[in-house]
């Protein structure tokens, strides 16, 4: 599908505003999703989901404005439910979450060998927390499986505001084998990590296996770490072989069916 345009005040925008059940082997081509709704979920192929999406590309631009807004470059905010193979390409903006897969996953969501090569940009303008991360904005009680991120992710304006090269904050869930390298990573101090911004501890402890960063500007891993177990590794030399290795290592241990290969400067995924 080419040049799909969304110009809404709708709650729920995208190829789809709201997805209960599966979409696959879709490739959306140059679209425009946009929303100024003050609450609004967007996404190139849902606003909303619960459903499964697999094998779907998306290219283009998704953006809204509103300071409880939610953005991402295939599904807004995924409640459960799964992404798989999936891929963005497309720039994201939001006022208050933003993700270059998803914006939000929560409720026991899983993302596997997700990648996002677009930028993701936060401008908040009121007085709470908002989130940007290369892959998700916000992952709550979800797990990412081999994923990763190329974009720039950059956060600016008032609140708080958690900046993350793979997700802003790592709320409860599991990030495993997944990592940012090229692009900028950029927000406030102590807020900003190369990998999670925040690693948010609450009734159970956060898990981050065998995730890595490089070249994207920042010096620690994971800005605001409240468990303290790290999980995270720089690559300062410019050599993925070690960190594709590692990453393998801690796929092929939860069984997964992905693994990175390095054909070039950086890991790319296939599947077994």
């Amino acid at each position: 599908i080419t040049g799909l345009t969304v110009t809404t005040s709708d709650q729920y925008a995208g190829l789809f505003g709201y997805l209960s059940g599966t979409v696959k082997d879709v490739t959306l081509k140059d679209v425009k999703i946009e929303s100024n709704n003050e609450i609004s979920d967007v996404g190139g192929v849902a606003g909303q989901s619960y459903g499964n999406i697999e094998n779907c590309s998306v290219s283009g631009s998704v953006s809204v404005s509103g300071t409880n807004s939610i953005a991402g470059g295939v599904v807004g905010y995924q409640t459960g439910g799964s992404i798989t193979g999936c891929s963005s390409s497309a720039t994201v903006n939001a006022g208050g979450v933003a993700g270059g897969v998803v914006g939000l996953a929560d409720g026991g969501a899983t993302l596997t060998a997700c990648y996002a090569t677009g930028n993701v940009t936060i401008e908040s303008s009121g007085t709470g927390s908002y989130f940007a991360g290369g892959v998700v904005g916000i992952n709550t009680v979800s797990t990412l499986k081999a994923c990763y991120a190329w974009g720039s992710v950059t956060g600016s304006g008032s609140g708080t505001l958690y900046v993350g090269g793979v997700t802003g904050s790592n709320d409860l869930g599991t990030l495993t084998a997944c990592y940012h390298a090229k692009g900028t990573v950029s927000g406030p101090d102590r807020a900003t990590g190369g990998v999670a911004g925040r690693n948010y501890k609450s009734y159970n402890d956060p898990v981050i296996t065998a995730c890595y960063w490089g070249g994207n500007g920042q010096t620690q891993g994971i800005g605001e770490d409240q468990v303290g177990t790290g999980g995270t590794t720089q690559v300062t030399d410019g050599n993925w072989s070690g960190a594709k290795d590692a990453m393998n290592d801690a796929l092929q241990s939860a069984g997964s069916e992905w693994q990175y290969e390095l054909t070039g400067a950086l890991p790319t995924l296939k599947e077994q």
